[in-house]
C-alpha cells in the first residue's frame, strides 16, 4: 500500500512538472495586433499593408523571440473587433488625422471607444509615422496612452510654413541615435537614415513617464528632435510612438528594423531580448509565399 501510495505521489508529481510549465508557456504567450490603413501615396511610401504583413513574418521568425502570437488586419480595423479584447498591443500604421478625420481609422465611427477600451485595461499602443498625427480634442489622450503626437493645430497662424502647425515634417538624410539607455534600444547603434521626419512633437512638459528613444539632429533645426519615444503608464499599460515610417525601403537597415520590433515587444509587455530582436529582411515574394502557407 505504501508503495503504491508513493507510485502515486511520484507519478502525479511528475505529471505536474511536464503539465504546468506548458499550460503556463500557453496562457502567457503575448498577443499583438497589427493595423494597416488603406494606402494613399505611391509606390514605396505609407506601404501600410506591406509592412503589418512584413512585420508578422519578421516577428514569427525572429530567433530569439518566443512566446507572441501576431494578428494582421487590413483596411485600418478588424472585421471582428472583439479580438482586440485580449490584445496586448495593438500597432497602428495608417493615415492619421490631419483636417479630415475620416481617413484616420482610430476615429472613424465607435473605433474611438472601442480603442479607449483596451487603454483603460491596460493594453499597449504603438503608433508609427501618420498615425502620430491627432487633432487637439484627443491630444491629451494621445499624451496619456503614447506619451506624444504630431500637432497640426495648436501652432501660430503661418508657423512652420505651415497653417497654424505646431509640429513640422522635414525629409532628410541624418544620423539618427538612441537617446537613453531603454529596453528598446537594446543592440541599437547610430545610424544614418533617408526619412521624412516628423518632429516638434508634442509632448507634455515635465511628463516624469514620458523616455526618448531615439534621437536626430536635422539641417536648419535650431535642437536635436526627439523622433521615437516611450511610456508606462501609470494605470496599466505602455506606449510607443516613432515619426518615422515614411519609405519602404528602410525595413532593409538592420537597426530600423531592431528599433521596431523592440518597440512592440516592450509595448507587450515582454522582455526585450539582450542584444535586440534578430531578423533579417524578406521580400514581397517570401512574404507572401511563408503568409500563404498558413
Amino acid at each position: 500500500m505504501r508503495n503504491g501510495l508513493k507510485s502515486f505521489v511520484f507519478f502525479g508529481l511528475l505529471f505536474a512538472a511536464i503539465v504546468i510549465p506548458f499550460t503556463g508557456r500557453t496562457q502567457s504567450l503575448k498577443k499583438i495586433i497589427l493595423i494597416a490603413g488603406e494606402k494613399t501615396h505611391g509606390p514605396g511610401e505609407h506601404e501600410y499593408l506591406k509592412t503589418v504583413r512584413l512585420l508578422k513574418v519578421m516577428l514569427d521568425h525572429a530567433p530569439n523571440l518566443k512566446g507572441i502570437k501576431t494578428e494582421v488586419h487590413f483596411k485600418g480595423w478588424p472585421t471582428d473587433p472583439a479580438t482586440l479584447n485580449d490584445a496586448d498591443v495593438i500597432v497602428v500604421y495608417a493615415d492619421g488625422s490631419d483636417d479630415k478625420e475620416d481617413h484616420d481609422p482610430l476615429l472613424v465611427g465607435d473605433h474611438w471607444s472601442i480603442i479607449e477600451k483596451q487603454m483603460n485595461r491596460g493594453c499597449g499602443l504603438v503608433l508609427l509615422h501618420y498615425s502620430t498625427f491627432a487633432p487637439k480634442r484627443v491630444g491629451s489622450l494621445f499624451i496619456e496612452w503614447v506619451g506624444g503626437y504630431f500637432d497640426y493645430e495648436n501652432g501660430k497662424p503661418g508657423a512652420s510654413g505651415r497653417e497654424a502647425w505646431y509640429s513640422d515634417i522635414k525629409t532628410e538624410t541624418a544620423t539618427v541615435r538612441p537617446a537613453a539607455a531603454h529596453p528598446i534600444t537594446r543592440g541599437l547603434a547610430p545610424f544614418e537614415l533617408h526619412e521624412e521626419f516628423y518632429f516638434k512633437i508634442h509632448f507634455q512638459e515635465d511628463d516624469k513617464r514620458l523616455k526618448p528613444v531615439l534621437n536626430v539632429t536635422l539641417p536648419g533645426v535650431e535642437k536635436e528632435q526627439t523622433i521615437a519615444w516611450a511610456v508606462e503608464r501609470s494605470q496599466g499599460g505602455r506606449g510607443f510612438g516613432f515619426t518615422g515610417g515614411h519609405f519602404y525601403d528602410n525595413w532593409k537597415i538592420t537597426n530600423y528594423r531592431k528599433l521596431i520590433l523592440n518597440a512592440i515587444v516592450w509595448t507587450a509587455g515582454d522582455p526585450v531580448p539582450a542584444g535586440g530582436v534578430e531578423s533579417r529582411y524578406y521580400n514581397d515574394e517570401e512574404v507572401t509565399t511563408i503568409l500563404s502557407d498558413r
